[in-house]
């Protein structure tokens, strides 16, 4: 169940995944800041945030496509899709362009690396805008 906020809204619940855990942490720790977004689990591997998506069935996951074992993220964003079918998806690259690629395996959201955390934050909240109450 989502956890109200001061004025009304719903806080969207966000799933981190990177390979790295120190940007995992630091991502945490950035979106933690404010009222509107709660991390509920953090993974580095494929596997087990696929388990998280299904326990906690997040409003969004956020995902670095460069995880180990799986195809530059594309066979993870379908797989997470079927583990938590209402989640949105927010891939974060590194590439200079941003990587339409990503957009046609079903991701809904594309966010360079290089983001101001203001607006990673902005990203995630307009990506689930449609199923926020």
């Amino acid at each position: 169940m989502q956890a109200p906020v001061a004025n009304g809204a719903s806080r969207l619940r966000v799933l981190l995944v990177d390979h790295d855990e120190r940007v995992r942490e630091s991502l945490a720790g950035l979106l933690a800041i404010g009222d509107r977004l709660d991390v509920v689990g953090l993974a580095g591997e494929p596997g087990r945030a696929i388990e998280l998506a299904r326990d906690t069935q997040p409003d969004v996951v956020v995902v670095d496509p460069r995880l180990p074992e799986i195809d530059r993220g594309r066979a993870f964003i379908a797989e997470a899709r079927r583990a938590a079918p209402e989640a949105r998806v927010v891939v974060l690259s590194w590439s200079e362009g941003l990587d339409e690629s990503y957009l046609t395996c079903d991701a809904d959201r594309v966010v360079r690396k290089t983001f101001r955390p203001s607006e990673l934050v902005e990203a995630i909240v307009t990506t689930c805008a449609p199923n926020v109450p």
